[in-house]
Formats: C-alpha cells, sequence, structure tokens
C-alpha cells in the first residue's frame, strides 16, 4: 500500500501505530487518515483534532487550515487566528511565521505588507 493514499494509510492490525501527519479514527480499526490540509499530528494520533494548525496557517484543529494573508501571522502551531504585523514591521509572503522589521530610520502602519510601507521618520 502507497504512503500517501488518497484515502490514508491501511494496516494489519489495531496495534500499528499512525505515523505523524496521520490520525486513527477509533471506529475505522486499521485505517490511518491523512491530516487536513495544512495541519500535522504526531505519531500515534487517534482522532483528527490531533491534527493541528500549522505556524503561519490559521483555523481549528481538526479542520484544513488557511494561510495568513499578507501582513498578517501566526508564529505558533495550533488553532487560532492570524495576527497583524505590529507597527514598524511588514510581511510581503503568505503564510508567514513573523513579520520583518522596517530599515532603520523607517517606520510604517500595523498590518503592512510591504517593505515600500516603511517610510523614512520625519
Amino acid at each position: 500500500f502507497s504512503l500517501y493514499a488518497a484515502f490514508g494509510l491501511r494496516f494489519t492490525d489495531r496495534t500499528t501505530l499512525c505515523p505523524p501527519g496521520t490520525f486513527r479514527n477509533i471506529t475505522h480499526g486499521t485505517v490511518c487518515s491523512l491530516c487536513p490540509a495544512n495541519t500535522h499530528s504526531l505519531a500515534a494520533s487517534d482522532a483528527i483534532y490531533d491534527c493541528i494548525c500549522n505556524v503561519g496557517f490559521e483555523g481549528v484543529d481538526g479542520l484544513a487550515c488557511g494561510a495568513c494573508s499578507l501582513g498578517t501571522y501566526k508564529g505558533v502551531n495550533g488553532s487560532g487566528t492570524c495576527a497583524s504585523c505590529d507597527a514598524g514591521t511588514y510581511l510581503n509572503l503568505a503564510a508567514g511565521s513573523s513579520c520583518l522589521s522596517c530599515p532603520a530610520n523607517t517606520d510604517s502602519e500595523a498590518g503592512s505588507d510591504e517593505i515600500t510601507d516603511c517610510v523614512c521618520n520625519i
């Protein structure tokens, strides 16, 4: 059987642990299912809610998570929402885990999404 089969992994007995990135629904016995998009789980997970949102992605554990938009970030795994970049920072990539500081002697508004948002201090 293929490790990344579309409907999960099939093992021959209930004692085999599911690998990271999968979970075994107790009611399905020998099937390890892949975690939803942009989530991960530890080995031996036994419920879909063990699949938690990756860094840079927001949503509820156990469901597919969406990428943080430009100007926002999420620096921890798990459920939750993305936060706006603080003033003086920006983020020009989706699914960011932290914001970038504006160059010296420049500043930006909160939620900035381009380095050009960093303007010279007056």
